[in-house]
C-alpha cells in the first residue's frame, strides 16, 4: 500500500511542470492553467471558490500556497508547483496580470529572496531551452511592481541570483569596449601605427604598449615615448548622456529613396542641442519609434487594444518617420506608406532602406554628439506616447483636467495604458545604463520619462541622473484619487532622480508641497542661500532647483541684420497692414503649436471683444495669428483646434472691410529666418498661453526687436521669471502688459487695447530693459547652472563651525568624501566633480574660525555653553591641501603611478 508521501507524489506526475512548454506546443489556455491549480489545491487540501474567476482564484490562494510551501513537509514541493504556475501564468500575460502579480508578490512577503533562488532555474532553462522571454517578463514585471507600490522588490531578485543585473545591463561587453578604447587612446599617444584589428587578446595589446616603436622623431625624449595611462585619462572624463522622447533630429526620405538628416526643431532640441555639441563624445538617447500604423508585423500575443481616439499619428511632432523593429529585434527599419520604386524582393528593399538609414545616422555621429536610437515596442507606443503620456499626463500638470481623456475614467484602462509608459520609461533606463559610464551625467528630459530615474537606481545605485521638467507642474487634486495608479508613482519616481530642475519657483512650490501632503515620512530640508531643497525618502535623497530655460540668443540675432532678412520684414509688414496702413494702426504678432493650453481660443475670444469694446481700432489694427496644427489624431485637439478655426473666420466675416480684416490665421509654421523677419515687423507681441512651462516665444520675441511692445500672460514661466526679477511690480514699473486671467475676456481686450496706444518711446524702453535680461539669461547660463556639480545635497556647503559637534560632524562627512574618491580610483572609475568642491568648502569653513595667521581654531563645548576651547588643526588643514592636491594629479594626463596613490592612501 502507497504511503500519503507517495500517494501525493504519484497524484503530481498528472500535472504538467511549470515553464515547460516546447516551442512546437499549442499556446496553454487559461482554462487549462486553472484546472491545473485547481487540481493542486485539491492535492493540497485548500478551499476555494471553483466559480471564481481565474484572477479572482489566483488572488485568493496565493497567500495560502504561499504558507504552505514554506511549512518545508511533504506538500511543500506541491505548494511551490502551485506557486509556479501562478508565476508562469503572470509573465505570460504581462499587461493584463500585472495586478494578479503584485498580489503574487506581496504574499510572498519576506520569503521572496528564497522564492527567487528556487524558480530562477526554471524561468532561465525555460529562455534557454524553449525560446521564451519569462526572464525579460520577471524583470518588467517586478519594475512595474516596485513603480506601483514604492517598494524595491527588484534588489531581492538581484540578491537571489548573483550576475543577473550584469547580465540584463551587458557589462562584460560595456567593460571590454571601455578597455578597448582606453587602449587605442594609449596606442595613439604612444604613436603605434599597428593596425588594433592585430590584437587579439588583452595579454597582446599589453604586449603592445612596450613594443618600441621606431617611427619617433630623432628629438623626442624617452620621457615623451611613454604610454600615459593616468588614474583618470582624459576620454574617461565626464560626458553628458542626454534622454528624451523627442529626437535632436529630423529624417526626410528624398525621391530618390535616400534618408536626408537635419537638426531638428522644437523647445528641448533649442535648450540641449548646444550643450551637447560642445563635445563630440557626448551622447543622446532619443525615441525613433516605429510605424505603429503598419499592422502587417503585429506580433502575436499582444494583448493591448487601444481606442481609436488615442492612435498616433504616422509621424511624430518633428515630422519624424514613427520606426519599428524587425522581427529579429536587431536592426530597425522605416515602413513609409508612399515606397517609391519598390523592388519586387521585399528583403532587399528593406536592406537597403536599412543600410540607407543607418548610413545616415552614422554619417551624423561623426561630425556631432553621438546619436543612439532608442526603439521601443510597437503595441507600448501608442498608449505611451498618444495616451498616457498627451491625453493624462500633459493636461493633468498643465492642471487642465478638463482635457484629460475620458477612456481614464476606467481603471482597467489606465492600468493597462500606464503599464505600457512604465515599460517605455524601463527600455529607456536600460539604454542609458548601458550607454553609460560610472562618471557620466544622465540627464533625462520632460513628462514623458519621470520613472527612468527610478528603473536607472534600481539597475545601478551609483549613477549621477539629472532630471529636467520643461512643462509645469500643476496637478490637480484629483490626480492622486482619481489617477491615484499615476499619481503617487510620479511623485515618488521624481525624488529617485539625483536632481530635479523645475522652471519656476511656482512649480517646485507645488511639489513640495505635494510630497509633504503625500510622503509624510520624507524629510525637507531648505538652503536659503542656494535656493535648494532636498528631499529625503525611503533611502535616497534628490535635490530640487529652479532653472528658467532660455534662448540660444545667437541662432537669432545671426538673422536680424541680412539684407534678405529686412526686406522680408517688409515684405510681410505689407502682407499684414496693407500697402496703405493708417500711422497708428498695430501690427499684433503671437506663435505657438496648435495646443488647448496655449490659451488661443481665449486669445481670438477677447480678440473679438476688443473691436466690440473700442470700435475705433477697426480698421486698424492686425493680428497675426500663426498656430503649427499638431496631434490632429487626438480627440480633444482636433476639436479644439476646429472650434479655433471656426471663431477666427466668424472674427473677420464680423469686422472685415473693403481694404482690411483683422486677423491672418495661419496654421503653417515659418523657417526659422522668417520667424525672426516677422517679429522685426511686429509691434507687440502676443504671448498668453493658459498654463506653460517657460514659452521661449516670449524670449525670442524681445530679442530679436527690442523695440516691440509685450503681451504676456501670468500662464507663461517667463512671466513669472520676468516678475521674480523685478520687470513688473504692482506698484512700480510695468516693462509689459500682463494678462492675470485669460478667461476674463474684458481684461484681456483692456490689455490689447493698452498695449496699442502705448507711446512708441514707452514701448521702445520697455522692451529694451527686457531684451537686455533675456540677453544677460540665455541658454548657456541656464544650462550651466543645472550641470553645475556644486549643487547637489552631494556637496559638502560651506558652514559656520561653531562647536566641537560641528567640528566632528564636518570631519566625518569629509571622511565619507575621502572614502568615495579612493573606492573610485582604486577601481579605475573618475572621481566626481564635486568631491573637490565639497573638500574645498569644508577647507575655508575651518579656515574661517582660526585666529588670523595662525591654524588655532575656536570652538564652543556645546551650542549653551560659554567655554571655549582652543584647537591646533594644522593637520586637517594640510589633508585637505593633500587632498586637492592629488584630487589634481589624478586628473592630469602625467597621473600614472598608481602603486604611490596605494601606499599613501
Amino acid at each position: 500500500m502507497e504511503t500519503e508521501p507517495e500517494q501525493a507524489q504519484s497524484h503530481e506526475k498528472k500535472i504538467r511542470d511549470p515553464f515547460s512548454r516546447t516551442i512546437k506546443d499549442e499556446p496553454i489556455s487559461n482554462e487549462q492553467r486553472r484546472k491545473e491549480l485547481q487540481h493542486l489545491l485539491d492535492l493540497l487540501q485548500i478551499e476555494y471558490k471553483k466559480t471564481a474567476e481565474f484572477h479572482t482564484l489566483i488572488a485568493s490562494v496565493s497567500e495560502t500556497l504561499t504558507i504552505a510551501w514554506k511549512r518545508r513537509d511533504a506538500k511543500s514541493e506541491l505548494a511551490l508547483k502551485g506557486l509556479l504556475l501562478i508565476l508562469e501564468y503572470c509573465l505570460s500575460h504581462v499587461f493584463d496580470g500585472h495586478e494578479v502579480f503584485e498580489i503574487f508578490v506581496t504574499s510572498l512577503g519576506y520569503s521572496t529572496v528564497i522564492f527567487w533562488k528556487h524558480c530562477a532555474g526554471y524561468v532561465f532553462d525555460s529562455d534557454l531551452g524553449r525560446g521564451t522571454k519569462f526572464r525579460d517578463a520577471l524583470l518588467f514585471s517586478l519594475t512595474l511592481y516596485d513603480v506601483n507600490t514604492g517598494k524595491n522588490r527588484l534588489r531581492e531578485l538581484y540578491a537571489a541570483v548573483p550576475g543577473i543585473r550584469k547580465s540584463l545591463l551587458g557589462v562584460n561587453a560595456k567593460q571590454f569596449g571601455e578597455r578597448y578604447h582606453h587602449l587605442q587612446k594609449k596606442l595613439s599617444r604612444y604613436g603605434s601605427h599597428s593596425s588594433l584589428c592585430s590584437v587579439s587578446s588583452e595579454s597582446d595589446a599589453e604586449e603592445a604598449f612596450n613594443v618600441k616603436s621606431g617611427n619617433h622623431s630623432d628629438s623626442e625624449t624617452e620621457e615623451e615615448k611613454k604610454p600615459r595611462s593616468g588614474l583618470a585619462t582624459p576620454h574617461f572624463q565626464q560626458r553628458v548622456i542626454n534622454v528624451s522622447n523627442a529626437p535632436p533630429v529630423s529624417l526626410k526620405r528624398e525621391k530618390t529613396g535616400d534618408w536626408e538628416i537635419k537638426q531638428g526643431s522644437g523647445g528641448l532640441v533649442a535648450c540641449v542641442d548646444p550643450v551637447m555639441s560642445k563635445d563630440h563624445e557626448n551622447l543622446w538617447l532619443a525615441n525613433l519609434g516605429m510605424n505603429i500604423n503598419d499592422k502587417r508585423h503585429k506580433r502575436r500575443g499582444s494583448v493591448v487594444s487601444t481606442p481609436d481616439s488615442l492612435s498616433s499619428p504616422g509621424t511624430n511632432t518633428l515630422g519624424l518617420p514613427l520606426i519599428k523593429q524587425t522581427i529579429a529585434e536587431v536592426f530597425f527599419h522605416v515602413l513609409a506608406d508612399d515606397d517609391i520604386d519598390a523592388p519586387k524582393n521585399e528583403k532587399q528593399k528593406k536592406a537597403r532602406e536599412e543600410m540607407s538609414l543607418l548610413g545616415v545616422l552614422n554619417n551624423y555621429n561623426r561630425g556631432n554628439y553621438k546619436l543612439n536610437p532608442v526603439v521601443v515596442q510597437e503595441e507600448d507606443y501608442n498608449v505611451y506616447y498618444g495616451g498616457i503620456s498627451n491625453g493624462l499626463l500633459w493636461p493633468a500638470l498643465h492642471n487642465l483636467p478638463e482635457y484629460i481623456v475620458s477612456e481614464y475614467n476606467d481603471e482597467k484602462q489606465l492600468r493597462a495604458h500606464w503599464c505600457a509608459y512604465v515599460r517605455v520609461n524601463y527600455q529607456f533606463a536600460i539604454d542609458a545604463v548601458r550607454n553609460s559610464r560610472p562618471q557620466d551625467f544622465i540627464w533625462i528630459h520632460d513628462y514623458h520619462l519621470m520613472l527612468v530615474g527610478m528603473i536607472m537606481q534600481s539597475l545601478d545605485q551609483h549613477l549621477e541622473v539629472g532630471f529636467f521638467l520643461h512643462i509645469p507642474f500643476q496637478p490637480p487634486g484629483e490626480f492622486f484619487s482619481k489617477y491615484s495608479t499615476v499619481g503617487f508613482a510620479v511623485l515618488r519616481g521624481l525624488l529617485r532622480f539625483t536632481k530635479v530642475g523645475f522652471q519656476t519657483h511656482r512649480d517646485r512650490t507645488k511639489y513640495i508641497e505635494l510630497v509633504q501632503h503625500y510622503l509624510g515620512t520624507a524629510k525637507i530640508t531648505y538652503d536659503e542661500k542656494m535656493d535648494i531643497y532636498s528631499v529625503a525618502n525611503e533611502g535616497w535623497t534628490c535635490s530640487l532647483g529652479v532653472f528658467p530655460v532660455s534662448i540660444k540668443n545667437d541662432d537669432f540675432l545671426k538673422f536680424v541684420d541680412l539684407p534678405e532678412t529686412i526686406k522680408l520684414k517688409h515684405d510681410i509688414r505689407k502682407k499684414v497692414m496693407g500697402g496703405n496702413p493708417l500711422p497708428d494702426g498695430r501690427f499684433f504678432f503671437s506663435v505657438e503649436r496648435f495646443d488647448y493650453t496655449k490659451g488661443i481660443l481665449e486669445k481670438l475670444q477677447a480678440y473679438k471683444r476688443y473691436f466690440e469694446k473700442y470700435p475705433d481700432r477697426i480698421g486698424k489694427d492686425v493680428l497675426y495669428q500663426i498656430a503649427v496644427t499638431n496631434r490632429r489624431s487626438v480627440d480633444t485637439y482636433r476639436v479644439y483646434q476646429d472650434e479655433c478655426i471656426e471663431l477666427a473666420n466668424k472674427i473677420n466675416e464680423t469686422f472685415s472691410t473693403s481694404n482690411w480684416k483683422p486677423l491672418i490665421f495661419q496654421t503653417d509654421g515659418l523657417q526659422r529666418s522668417e520667424l525672426v523677419a516677422a517679429y522685426l515687423a511686429m509691434d507687440i507681441g502676443v504671448v498668453t498661453p493658459k498654463k506653460d512651462g517657460m514659452n521661449l516665444v516670449a524670449k525670442e520675441m524681445l530679442v530679436c526687436n527690442p523695440r516691440a511692445g509685450l503681451v504676456l500672460s501670468t500662464g507663461a514661466g517667463s512671466e513669472i521669471q520676468f516678475t521674480t526679477a523685478g520687470l513688473y511690480k504692482e506698484n512700480g514699473e510695468k516693462n509689459y502688459h500682463r494678462i492675470s486671467n485669460v478667461f476674463d475676456e474684458e481684461a484681456y481686450c483692456d490689455a490689447f487695447y493698452a498695449a496699442a496706444l502705448e507711446p512708441e518711446d514707452v514701448r521702445k524702453e520697455h522692451g529694451k530693459r527686457l531684451h537686455e535680461f533675456i540677453m544677460a539669461n540665455d541658454i548657456e547660463r541656464w544650462s550651466s547652472a543645472f550641470l553645475d556639480p556644486s549643487w547637489t545635497h552631494e556637496v559638502i556647503r560651506p558652514t559656520q563651525v561653531d562647536t566641537l559637534d560641528d567640528f566632528f560632524s564636518l570631519m566625518m562627512k569629509t571622511r565619507n568624501v575621502r572614502r568615495q574618491i579612493v573606492g573610485r580610483v582604486l577601481k579605475g572609475i573618475p572621481i566626481r566633480s564635486h568631491f573637490a568642491i565639497s573638500l574645498r568648502n569644508a577647507k575655508e569653513s575651518l579656515e574661517q574660525i582660526c585666529k588670523p595667521g595662525t591654524h588655532t581654531a575656536e570652538f564652543k563645548s556645546g551650542s549653551d555653553s560659554s567655554e571655549v576651547a582652543h584647537f591646533e588643526i594644522d593637520n586637517e588643514l594640510q589633508e585637505f591641501e593633500r587632498d586637492l592636491s592629488f584630487i589634481d594629479y589624478v586628473q592630469s594626463e602625467d597621473a600614472d603611478n598608481v602603486e604611490q596613490f596605494v601606499d599613501v592612501s
